[in-house]
């Protein structure tokens, strides 16, 4: 099936109740205002183009904040990341999300451009966004022990010890 985008005025109404959640997501990723203007401009052209992902979506917010991640990341990919990036302290005064780790958050952040895809994703959804492993896998198409060990790894990349919560799975 041909996947059609949504209407100038559907996407004026994502842009009127999202946009500013949005460009902060996108700010507080990115480190960089412009940056992440851009970032948010190409994810409302990504709308208009093949935006039907969101109508069908459970939760229109949370395909929105993986779709701008993903245009981040795309930006990140393509060398768009100024050097001199703003603190996060400075661009996000909101601070972390319940349950991820500030230290982790920090990491994940200020190291974002120099991981590949994959890991950028779950250090987003994990570190970032709070997630736990099992909704990161749930998310991500995963297994929860390929996200564990995947996480493991990403844990000893960004040089962040074992006293870093990930937001550990609670039983269900």
């Amino acid at each position: 099936m041909l996947e059609r985008g949504l209407s100038a005025a559907e996407v004026s109404d994502v842009y009127r109740r999202y946009g500013a959640l949005l460009s902060r997501r996108c700010r507080m990723l990115l480190r960089d205002r412009a940056q992440a203007e851009d970032a948010v401009q190409e994810l409302l052209a990504v709308l208009l183009r093949r935006g039907e992902g969101m109508r069908a979506a459970e939760s229109p917010y949370k395909w929105l904040c993986r779709a701008a991640d993903r245009a981040c990341i795309d930006q990140l990919r393509r060398g768009r990341h100024v050097r001199n990036a703003m603190s996060i302290d400075d661009l996000d005064p909101i601070g972390a999300a319940p349950g991820a780790d500030p230290e982790a958050r920090c990491a994940a952040l200020e190291s974002l451009a120099r991981l590949d895809d994959e890991q950028q994703m779950l250090a987003i959804m994990l570190f970032v966004d709070g997630l736990s492993q099992g909704e990161a896998a749930a998310e991500l198409g995963l297994s929860r022990v390929t996200v564990n060990k995947r996480a493991q790894a990403l844990r000893a990349q960004l040089r962040l010890g074992h006293a870093v919560s990930i937001a550990e799975e609670a039983p269900s």
